[in-house]
């Protein structure tokens, strides 16, 4: 509506607008169970869902593994995001507060669900009260894993909260193709040690993206 507006169209007024991004993490084959590179993965997702409730336009939305690794992720994810405390931001103990207003968490709850169509949730409940903070707008973290990564709903559906998909993929080419789903996003990370990988995913999607951060073992520092 504001594009269209008479002002911006006829007399050229500057207008911006902070659209919708389903920003992605990559973790790439070579980083299996106990590797530097799976533990990066799982604290730049858990620090993306749950810094700001999850209210940014750079939150990671979309994390991609390979097929092969997803018990194992799903596992260390859940373990992380079992330790977030959900509560007053003034309380030293708390490390997630409120999301902006009690409509906006309707609003999440309710793509949460279109979200959750085909997949499962593996971790959180969207429609939980918390006990103690039934006035907020509280939301405990919410992941949802699709074992069909190129459900439509992952790659057109922003939960704009505490939440992220969990998807696999199955080597370089496929994860290069389901990144191209999202139409385009402000920022895509790329945790992986192996340079041919990395190499293959950066070439094969850096038009689609503002900003790739490729993240291992020796960049992390």
């Amino acid at each position: 509506m504001l594009r269209r507006h008479e002002s911006v169209v006829s007399h050229g007024v500057r207008f911006t607008a902070e659209a919708d991004s389903l920003n992605s993490c990559v973790l790439g084959p070579d980083a299996g169970p106990g590797s530097p590179e799976l533990e990066l993965f799982v604290c730049e997702v858990v620090r993306e869902m749950t810094a700001k409730a999850g209210q940014k336009c750079t939150a990671i939305r979309r994390a991609f593994v390979p097929r092969q690794h997803l018990e194992a992720v799903t596992g260390a994810l859940r373990e992380a995001l079992d330790q977030v405390v959900v509560g007053d931001p003034r309380d030293s103990a708390t490390s997630m507060g409120a999301l902006v207003s009690r409509g906006q968490r309707d609003l999440v709850r309710a793509a949460v669900r279109r979200l959750g169509e085909g997949g499962q949730l593996v971790v959180g409940d969207p429609d939980a009260e918390l006990p103690g903070l039934e006035r907020g707008a509280f939301l405990r973290p919410v992941l949802v894993r699709h074992d069909d990564p190129a459900a439509p709903a992952v790659h057109e559906v922003e939960a704009f909260g505490p939440v992220a998909t969990l998807l696999p993929y199955d080597g370089a080419p496929q994860v290069v193709e389901l990144l191209a789903l999202g139409g385009g996003s402000l920022v895509a990370s790329v945790v992986s040690h192996d340079p041919d990988f990395v190499r293959e995913v950066v070439l094969g999607t850096a038009a689609l993206h503002g900003r790739l951060l490729v993240l291992d073992r020796d960049s992390a520092a």
